[in-house]
């Protein structure tokens, strides 16, 4: 599956960060572009506080609904 980030787009935000890339670089940064939009989603989703490890265990059952 081709990257959904195109050149001209990618100048643009290089050139807005003030980045200067080889084409190497570049075409690198395309083939993890889809793999990142995915992971900012998912990183943004709210959890509940059990998505998070636990350093005690002292759940009720209203914990593990």
């Amino acid at each position: 599956m081709p990257p959904t980030l195109t050149d001209p787009a990618l100048d643009y935000l290089l050139a807005a960060a003030g980045l200067t890339l080889t084409e190497a670089q570049k075409a690198d940064l395309k083939t993890i572009h889809d793999s990142l939009a995915a992971m900012k989603e998912r990183v943004r989703t709210p959890r509940g506080h059990m998505a998070e490890l636990a350093h005690t265990y002292g759940f009720t059952e209203e914990d593990m609904a």
